[in-house]
């Protein structure tokens, strides 16, 4: 094992849609999430030591939300510290489930060129948080949308992983295209080790236990990605608590000595700079990651059946659209009689790809199936299916009389000015 000379701790929010709170409440907490580490990277932001605060932004989403309300100084503030790396916003748009098909992910793309061309954003990596694998598509729809690497942070209860953890390596797409993934350590590592919490049990305890299974592995880099969250868990906020313990982690005299790793707040670019210094040395594998972990999926089992025709039916909508657009019928083009409200397009790919999202009952569905928040949840969960299917049918309709309506009028016309 190389010497370990550094923790990167990579500290954010996990995105649970639901789980702890009902989904209309939880947008409304990760809105003031962000805001709050916006307050504490701009409070750190003439500090350039390890323990400045750094926030990363682990899903498009509630970025998204929060910028269509943010005042203009706050939002100037944002892009401040955006560009100056105190936050980081990384690609996926949630904590998504290999329900996703090709199609749906590079939908759920889409916020990453509006961050980057509306707000200057600079995305460059990618994170998957709980869900214990992803489509083997997910490769190319990543590299064609610019990012450079790729993170897994796997739920290992009733879950695993293919590789010995921390494990990075060449992920090689069907195209033959290869992408930097790390099979990390758990999003809670972090906290788990004690990092905000205890230092001797770190010091002790914990270290010694990771470096053993380190050197076991024979990991190669000099430095360690874990990632952290608030103690509350999933769904919190910042935890400022991290910066005074960096402070007091790095004055101890046995890490000044070397003897343990100091720790530093790190962003996802950080942790990447390392590992494009060791590139040329990181094994290849080439396959589909199998999950077997979203088992979520199968409680729902009717709703997953509607959610895959929706989507299937906006896939034809979009495919009929693109030809009447070629046909100079394009929907901007057409009376508003014979076509959909602006935006609806968006609001039922919203749909679609949330009810595919991570995030399947409430944390007292095992202990209170019956409870108030195991079917409140439930239900917010399954309508987004069913309002996926009423938005999809809509377009797909919309779409189909257009063709029709064309092909008719073509049909009219002298045979010469068809």
């Amino acid at each position: 094992m190389k010497e370990i000379d550094e923790i990167h701790l990579l500290h954010h929010c996990h995105t649970d849609v639901g789980y702890t709170h009902d989904q209309p409440v939880l947008w409304d907490l990760q809105r003031r999430f962000l805001n709050e580490a916006l307050d504490l990277a701009a409070r750190d932001r003439d500090k350039d030591g390890p323990a400045a605060f750094r926030w990363t932004v682990e899903t498009t989403w509630p970025l998204v939300r929060w910028l269509e309300h943010a005042p203009p100084d706050r939002v100037a503030l944002f892009r401040e510290l955006e560009s100056t790396g105190r936050i980081e916003v990384t690609a996926m748009l949630a904590n998504v489930t290999p329900l996703y098909d090709r199609t749906q992910v590079v939908e759920s793309l889409r916020p990453v060129r509006v961050l980057r061309e509306e707000y200057g954003c600079t995305i460059r990596y990618a994170m998957n948080c709980d869900v214990n694998g992803q489509n083997w598509p997910v490769v190319e729809a990543l590299l064609d949308a610019g990012v450079e690497g790729f993170s897994m942070a796997i739920n290992g209860y009733y879950g695993g992983s293919p590789f010995d953890r921390p494990t990075v390596f060449e992920w090689e797409g069907p195209s033959g295209r290869t992408l930097p993934t790390l099979d990390g350590y758990h999003y809670s590592t972090g906290h788990l080790l004690g990092i905000g919490r205890d230092a001797e049990e770190l010091a002790e305890t914990h270290w010694p236990r990771v470096a053993s299974r380190l050197d076991e592995i024979d990991y190669q880099f000099h430095a360690l990605p874990v990632q952290s969250f608030h103690p509350f868990g999933d769904n919190a906020p910042p935890f400022d608590a991290f910066t005074s313990f960096v402070s007091e982690w790095n004055d101890r005299e046995d890490v000044r000595a070397g003897d343990l790793p100091s720790i530093r707040f790190a962003t996802p670019s950080d942790w990447w700079a390392v590992v494009h210094e060791y590139r040329d040395t990181i094994p290849t594998y080439r396959g589909d990651w199998t999950d077997y972990w979203n088992f979520g999926a199968g409680s729902t089992a009717r709703e997953v059946a509607i959610n895959r025709e929706s989507r299937r039916r906006l896939q034809v909508a979009d495919a009929i659209e693109a030809g009447l657009g070629a046909l100079g019928a394009a929907s901007v083009e057409r009376p508003p009689t014979r076509r959909a409200a602006h935006g609806e397009r968006d609001r039922a790919w919203e749909a679609v790809n949330f009810f595919d999202e991570h995030t399947w009952g409430a944390d007292t569905s095992v202990s209170q199936p019956r409870g108030d928040d195991a079917r409140s949840q439930y239900n917010h969960k399954a309508n987004l299916a069913y309002e996926g299917r009423s938005r999809s049918q809509l377009l797909q309709r919309d779409a189909l009389a257009e063709l029709a309506t064309v092909a008719a009028e073509r049909a009219e016309e002298p045979e010469g000015e068809r």
